[in-house]
């Protein structure tokens, strides 16, 4: 018999706070936001506005996905 598995991805929705506790974790490893930006090829101001919620897009979203798993150790899917 076949096991079907589903998996919702949660979402996690830009904000002020979000924008600040990514960048207070990253001063804290020794880094910046910037710093960060640069080694992947990012945009700041794009993974600023993203990360705040500023923009609404799926690369928006991916973005504030993946930083938030890396940065904060936060869950995006269950």
């Amino acid at each position: 018999m076949h096991q079907i598995e589903y998996r919702f991805g949660a979402t996690i929705d830009g904000s002020e706070e979000l924008y600040r506790a990514v960048r207070a974790a990253l001063v804290a490893r020794g880094t910046s936001l910037n710093a960060l930006c640069k080694a992947r090829g990012l945009n700041r101001q794009t993974v600023e506005r993203a990360l705040k919620g500023e923009r609404h897009s799926k690369l928006a979203a991916k973005l504030r996905k993946e930083l938030a798993n890396e940065i904060l150790g936060a869950e995006g899917e269950r």
